[in-house]
């Protein structure tokens, strides 16, 4: 694989800087409409996606090269009764003949009185093109979702129908994506829960029910060559779900001698993220982020964190830098 010249590294700089500003620009300023009320984002949210997306894509399977594992420990809010606390565990690789990957995933999350636990298998099939591969994925899985409306603090209505509402449901749930990746750059695009499951078992009195609702994931970044010692990683990733205003993250990342990673992300409607990971060999990684939002309830909490440690099995050794990094 070709390795990225200083001079090809600032031209793609600046002209993918140009653009992720732009897009960045234009999520910041999209309206809140009142659909933006009925529905939240079902999925949990990260902060260290950019070094293993394979929660948010299921095309991202296999494209390691290698057997991958990673933990992500996430608490949001601290300080905030119920907020929200995710735990994930993923697994992925290549088959034998390469060709194709699968992956596994479990996400623990839980926010207020509603907890949910999900297993999700992933496929991909990789083809080449030119000097990368593009793969598309599909996933399939369940979530069982448990509710204890028992656990909210607020005034019930003695005729509320949810007073004392304990429910547990199993949905099933269908993703696909696509996954196109360089030894320089990668650009992703991903779509969850394409099939709408039904999450309560009591009927809204309004004939809706609360379903799984679909979100959208786009993702890019690109790996410049500053020095022998310095690696430039500008990225970002623009998200959305059905009744609710897109939000956008734009991410700047610098590699240290190829052992560690600083970080900083901007956030649409929510703040700042500070990150970093430390590669402790080549196999075994740690990383750490800390959100600050200036959002209402961001100023009110103590923050989020986010712990991630990952180790990577039979890898090649790292003599030119990859998107397999992040």
């Amino acid at each position: 694989m070709k390795r990225v010249t200083n001079i090809g590294a600032m031209r793609g700089f600046f002209s993918l800087s140009k653009r992720l500003g732009s897009v960045f620009s234009v999520l910041l300023l999209l309206p809140i409409g009142e659909a933006g009320l009925s529905f939240a984002q079902q999925d949990p949210q990260y902060s260290q996606y950019m070094f293993n997306q394979l929660s948010i894509n299921p095309a991202y399977a296999g494209s390691k090269e290698g057997l991958s594992t990673a933990v992500f420990l996430r608490n949001q809010w601290t300080g905030i009764d119920g907020a929200p606390k995710t735990e994930t565990i993923t697994i992925h690789g290549p088959m034998r003949k390469k060709k194709a990957g699968l992956g596994f995933t479990v996400i623990a999350d839980q926010l207020g009185p509603k907890k949910s636990i999900g297993a999700l298998g992933s496929y991909a099939y990789r083809i080449k093109i030119r000097d990368g591969k593009l793969s598309m994925g599909l996933r399939f899985g369940i979530y069982q979702y448990s509710y204890n409306y028992n656990l909210e603090n607020f005034y019930k209505d003695p005729l509320d129908k949810y007073n004392g509402y304990n429910a547990s449901v199993i949905v099933p749930t269908a993703d696909a994506g696509l996954y196109y990746y360089t030894n320089s750059m990668y650009a992703g695009f991903s779509a969850t829960h394409l099939y709408s499951g039904r999450l309560t078992s009591v009927d809204n009195l309004n004939g809706t029910d609360s379903q799984l609702s679909p979100h959208l994931f786009f993702t890019g970044g690109k790996a410049l060559l500053i020095s022998k010692k310095l690696i430039f990683s500008p990225s970002c990733m623009i998200k959305a779900a059905k009744g609710s205003p897109a939000s956008a993250d734009l991410n700047f990342s610098f590699l240290l001698e190829n052992r560690l990673w600083l970080g900083l992300s901007l956030r649409s409607r929510y703040g700042i993220v500070a990150y970093t990971q430390f590669n402790i060999t080549d196999k075994f990684k740690i990383g750490y982020a800390f959100d600050l939002g200036i959002n209402k309830i961001g100023r009110a909490s103590g923050g989020s964190h986010e712990i991630m440690l990952s180790y990577d099995f039979k890898i090649s050794k790292p003599n030119f830098f990859s998107p397999r990094y992040f």
